[in-house]
């Protein structure tokens, strides 16, 4: 039995449907998770708590509550859902969540999450079929930089709405924000046109509309020809892109990183 897509909303359902336990309890599976997985990168410089994994399951729970592809039993015992991550053999992971009776979650949150299995253990035998894992691919051409579309930048806006970013980076000057900003993304938009792999897509869901699209995010190399310092973020239109934020590189990962892991040299975190 799958789970009515009326329900959906935007973001971070999962913390409306399931308890996770403690925050001891949750970095423990989170941990488990991650070293049952096939390696990567799922924390931020400094930190240990697995943010990255936490948003990741999140974000993919979003997207599979929208496309209907979470699996529950008949007799409504448990819950699963494809975390969309393998072991290092290949094998599929599995979110298990059974009926929630802890007193520290809020009455909505009909579920507990249990663990991570895969489809050998025991706790899978009583499924009837196993979740697919979530598709973001529905425009395949929008995740391809098409270089014959021009970009068109709103600086202001780009300024004024993310000041402090630049701030961060030890620029405060407006100026020198502005004239280093359309140097970067004339530079950026001269290489992507050569090379489209630097663009990079992101799923984006607006959350007054609920509508999802995808996005593609740049490289913008204010300081440094080799280092990028931030992400900017183009919509496609279908006459052109155009350019309205730009996100720290944390949240560039986090973002490009629901869809699959970047393989590109500069989103390094």
């Amino acid at each position: 039995m799958a789970v009515s897509e009326n329900s959906y909303k935007p973001e971070f359902n999962l913390l409306d449907d399931a308890y996770l336990g403690s925050k001891s309890l949750l970095l423990s599976k989170l941990e488990y998770l991650a070293n049952m997985s096939q390696k990567e990168k799922w924390d931020y410089r400094g930190n240990s708590e697995k943010q990255i994994l936490y948003n990741y399951l999140c974000y993919t729970y979003d997207r599979l509550k929208q496309e209907n592809k979470i699996e529950i039993l008949s007799d409504c015992s448990n819950m699963c859902f494809n975390t969309g991550l393998l072991t290092e053999n290949g094998a599929d992971i599995y979110a298990y969540f059974v009926k929630n009776n802890n007193k520290h979650a809020k009455p909505n949150q009909k579920w507990f999450l249990h663990g991570f299995k895969q489809r050998t253990d025991s706790e899978m035998r009583n499924f009837q079929r196993y979740p697919d894992i979530a598709d973001y691919f529905t425009e395949p051409a929008d995740f391809i930089f098409d270089k014959k579309l021009n970009i068109n930048i709103d600086y202001d806006h780009i300024i004024y709405d993310n000041y402090d970013r630049f701030v961060e980076l030890g620029l405060t000057e407006e100026y020198l924000i502005s004239a280093l900003l359309e140097n970067a993304v004339k530079r950026i938009v001269d290489k992507v046109k050569r090379n489209y792999k630097l663009a990079i897509p992101q799923y984006y869901t607006d959350k007054q509309s609920g509508k999802s699209k995808i996005q593609l995010l740049l490289p913008l190399f204010l300081q440094s020809k080799d280092i990028a310092d931030l992400a900017l973020v183009v919509d496609k239109g279908e006459y052109d892109y155009v350019g309205k934020t730009i996100l720290t590189l944390e949240w560039a990962y986090v973002n490009s990183r629901r869809i699959v892991r970047p393989d590109v040299d500069w989103l390094k975190i």
